[in-house]
């Protein structure tokens, strides 16, 4: 697994699954082949790490039995409880074959060279990797685990191991050593993860101030000298990378926004922290339970959070996830290990006299540091590679202290291990049927989507209503069926209509039976439901609003109509306002032309110019995102003709500026189009306004240069010549808002076909003006927008009773009772 290619996500799929449950089954076997061999010794660990592996069993145990999504957190447990097995047969097996350390040491480094031979191998580069501010494109090779941040960590723990084996070999082993401490340094700096690099140069640190100290004082200055060359070599290479650099230019402790760092990943880090503080509050002692987060997240993400960190899976710091999933418990067992660790560590420093022991228990050492210290900014313990690589290290100091000779823990009596043998086999057992259900499901789901894409829908379906059956916990296949159903809907003959209906609907409620704390499953529900059981139809929207308050998908509008469709006209008002907040360019679309959206245009308007107002009063007028917020209200109000805020021309496009200029002036309203595009010749919006200020001489210099479809051309060219008015031109004709899909929900339900599930399901008769958005007029606002997210909270809580779920003692309104006439 560690060698194979998308490792990670391979891992939740048909047939790769089988690799990992196989490799691990077997250690199991080999483990109860150990345990009964009575006529060798079996001893525990010893150094108190037995009970830091009962400890960590026992709180699992805990956590998961208080989890709400038990058998998602068993799936885990007994994940995690195979690499204690790893560890203990791979420790007794050592002891009892006494084989060499130099060779055991040997054979991890080997692994750890092959993974960067494959890694650098598969690696591909983009042609921006070296500009700065090119963040998606910089140096980030996610091979072979799929994930830039995996790699980085791997080798991060790898790198120091492999230096102290190169020092600590002789002959062919060192050169073997020496490759692969090269091979792993450029592999881990070509991974682009700034954790692992911030790992590596704090270990260089400790390492050069212990080779300075650890001198004597004649020989001092010129080790002092040799170490502080050395970290001036490895700053230099860290500060070469584009993704180090980029981060460091991040801060700024002035921003008006209130956020020091400007930059994403580190930005998102802060707020998944507020994540793991909240579930702290709600959940102190067991957390959400292990490998639960992605199930619950959203019910903890702050408001501040905006567009960002939908369904997070990971907290993206071991720590903060182990606080989250298993509360004090998880943390006391972390912090047990991390002490049981260092003073074997210090222990076998203060023993160890045989240089080439020495050696390797600093590469040990090193590697456990400059991994600890990565792991900060990210979890990674579920990627058998990573988690695998750190039982064998952890195998290689319990070695090293056999050796040393420190006092051994007593071999385990016959009975004790007949016992434990015993225990094992029911443990497989219950692991067994567990992976054979998910075995299967993957399995159907595998072959669904490959019947799918043959065109055998009747097949596709059957397999995934299979998968679903066997796999009770998994939204993925309900989902995927519902999606699948729904996708066919047009071509159902009129006659089945209702039937195929009702099988979309049953299997988007039992998706969210399963993941009851998924916005966009809610958010699915509420969509179809609406035009049956409004009722029902508001519950789940309501549920959507509360777990992601801020979205693309006008989830406060479809609000607005559960409302409305039940007489409760003041609340529906209040609803469209709270989208028109959100998102300004809502207030202007087609449907306010439209019954029965028409007769309430006017209260709606002017609750959301209110709160506008509000908005801009939030925040300083330097914040980022003042600017754009303070345009669209501007345009909102030039479209309708209400009064203006207090212009401030220097806070408007120039695009803008000749919108507000043309009612007046058109002259002085081409002027400042003409010289915008002197500054930027290749403006569309730009071009297109002037081609219709003065279509005979710029609408056919616009049309030989855009790039439109033939269709959308003709509709133009037709509108500059028949509106002469600006807002009638603007409104001349419009098209469907696109639907937009979901991405990536393989890591959010661990199952590689949720990658598959892209459905947010359409709302009915919701267009858009054409050329306000060829014109470019409503831009995106930042991800993070505090000022916009908390007022609309606020009248949100006060005006609708629905607060987020962060702020409503992280729950959402429960599910309705679905009506036996649906299901």
């Amino acid at each position: 697994m560690t060698w194979l290619p998308h490792s990670y996500l391979r891992m939740v799929g048909w047939p790769w699954a089988l690799v990992w449950q196989a490799g691990f089954l077997a250690i199991a076997v080999w483990l109860i082949r150990q345990l009964r061999q009575l006529d060798r010794p079996f001893r525990p660990l010893g150094y108190g790490l037995d009970w830091a592996v009962a400890a960590t069993g026992l709180s699992l145990i805990i956590c998961s039995l208080a989890s709400d999504f038990k058998t998602v957190a068993l799936w885990n447990v007994v994940l995690a409880s195979f690499y204690f097995f790893a560890l203990y047969g791979g420790v007794n097996w050592v002891k009892q074959t006494q084989v060499k350390t130099t060779y055991l040491a040997a054979a991890i480094a080997g692994s750890f060279l092959g993974t960067a031979v494959i890694s650098l191998a598969l690696w591909r580069p983009g042609a921006e990797s070296a500009i700065d501010n090119e963040f998606y494109q910089a140096l980030r090779n996610a091979m072979p685990f799929g994930h830039h941040n995996f790699v980085g960590g791997y080798f991060a723990l790898a790198l120091p191991f492999v230096l102290g084996c190169a020092m600590a070999f002789r002959g062919w082993l060192r050169w073997l050593a020496v490759a692969a401490t090269l091979l792993t340094g450029i592999a881990l700096y070509v991974s682009g993860s700034r954790g692992a690099l911030l790992g590596i140069l704090v270990w260089l640190l400790i390492a050069t101030a212990a080779f300075v100290v650890g001198s004597t004082a004649k020989g001092r200055p010129r080790r002092l000298a040799l170490g502080g060359l050395g970290l001036a070599v490895i700053v230099v290479v860290a500060l070469s990378n584009s993704r180090v650099r980029s981060l460091l230019g991040s801060f700024n402790l002035a921003d008006p926004s209130g956020f020091v760092v400007q930059d994403g990943p580190l930005l998102d880090r802060y707020f998944l922290a507020k994540v793991a503080a909240n579930i702290l509050r709600d959940r102190p002692l067991v957390g959400v339970g292990p490998g639960v987060m992605s199930r619950v997240s959203n019910l903890y993400r702050p408001i501040e959070a905006g567009l960002g960190l939908d369904h997070s899976q990971q907290l993206h710091s071991t720590p903060s996830q182990l606080l989250g999933e298993m509360g004090l418990l998880g943390l006391g067992v972390y912090l047990l290990w991390l002490v049981l660790m260092v003073r074997l560590w210090l222990h076998l420093h203060r023993r160890i006299e045989d240089e080439t022991n020495r050696w390797l228990l600093y590469g040990v050492g090193g590697g456990f540091l400059a991994y600890g210290i990565s792991s900060l900014t990210d979890w990674q313990l579920e990627n058998i590679g990573i988690s695998m690589a750190l039982v064998a290290l952890v195998g290689v100091l319990l070695h090293l202290a056999n050796q040393a000779e420190l006092p051994q823990p007593e071999p385990l009596g016959g009975a004790t291990r007949r016992y434990l043998s015993l225990g094992l086999l029911a443990w497989l057992v219950m692991a067994g049927y567990l992976w054979l259900m998910a075995d299967l499901g993957f399995w159907h789901g595998d072959r669904a989507l490959h019947q799918a894409k043959q065109g055998n829908v009747a097949d596709s379906l059957q397999h995934f209503s299979s998968a679903a059956a066997l796999v009770s916990w998994d939204p993925t296949y309900h989902a995927l069926l519902g999606q699948e159903i729904y996708g066919l809907l047009p071509l159902v003959p009129p006659a089945e209509q209702s039937a195929a209906r009702q099988d979309t609907l049953a299997n988007l409620y039992a998706a969210v039976a399963i993941a009851p704390n998924d916005a966009w499953f809610n958010y699915n529900l509420a969509v179809l439901l609406r035009p049956q059981d409004p009722a029902a139809a508001q519950v789940y929207s309501q549920r959507a609003v509360q777990l992601l308050p801020r979205n693309t998908s006008l989830s406060r509008y479809l609000l607005g109509q559960t409302y409305l469709a039940q007489g409760q006209t003041e609340a529906a008002v209040t609803a469209f306002s709270l989208e028109g907040v959100g998102n300004p360019e809502f207030l202007t679309l087609p449907l306010w032309q439209q019954a029965p959206l028409a007769s309430l245009q006017d209260p709606v308007l002017d609750q959301a110019l209110d709160q506008h107002q509000a908005v801009l009063e939030a925040m300083p007028p330097d914040t980022p995102g003042y600017a754009t917020y303070y345009e669209q209200t501007t345009l909102v109000r030039w479209w309708y003709q209400r009064p203006q805020l207090a212009l401030a021309p220097q806070m408007l496009r120039p695009i803008t500026q000749a919108l507000l200029t043309t009612d007046q002036n058109p002259e002085a309203a081409l002027e400042i189009v003409n010289q915008a595009l002197d500054q930027a010749p290749q403006d569309q919006g730009l071009l297109l306004l002037r081609a219709w200020l003065q279509p005979d001489e710029f609408a056919q210099p616009y049309f030989e240069q855009a790039n439109l479809p033939p269709a959308e051309q003709a509709q133009l060219a037709e509108s500059l010549a028949e509106y002469r008015d600006l807002r009638s031109w603007l409104t001349a004709f419009g098209t469907p808002i696109q639907r937009t899909g979901r991405s990536l929900l393989g890591l959010t339900y661990r199952n590689r076909y949720a990658q598959d599930i892209n459905f947010i399901a359409p709302l009915d008769s919701v267009d858009r003006w054409v050329i306000p958005d060829l014109l470019g007029l409503f831009l995106d606002f930042p991800r993070e927008f505090v000022a916009l997210d908390q007022t609309v909270e606020t009248r949100q809580a006060e005006q609708l009773n629905l607060p987020s779920a962060v702020n409503n003692g992280f729950e959402i309104v429960p599910p309705p009772v679905p009506a036996e006439k649906l299901f």
